[in-house]
């Protein structure tokens, strides 16, 4: 199977990605978790729904950004592999 039928099939999910345990990702990642859960043990209700929009609405803006850069990323890809070939060999 091809890569394109693999990414047509599903079986590549360009936006899913695994991380090393200890990595800065995974470090980063945590730090982000546990400031969250003291944040939310300091809000009263109304905050929290408050912080809850405004951790959806950020998370889909990221979603959008990573979208937006994966298609950049696989044109310029693209354009570089069809500049390649229509290079003449010296």
């Amino acid at each position: 199977m091809s890569i394109l039928d693999k990414l047509w099939c599903g079986n590549i999910a360009p936006h899913e990605r695994d991380f090393k345990k200890g990595g800065a990702y995974a470090e980063l990642l945590g730090y982000i978790v546990r400031h969250e859960e003291a944040l939310q043990k300091r809000m009263n209700d109304e905050e929290k729904e408050i912080f809850e929009k405004f951790t959806e609405c950020t998370n889909e803006m990221y979603g959008i950004a990573e979208r937006e850069a994966f298609v950049r990323g696989f044109t310029i890809g693209a354009r570089i592999i069809i500049e390649v070939m229509n290079t003449e060999i010296i």
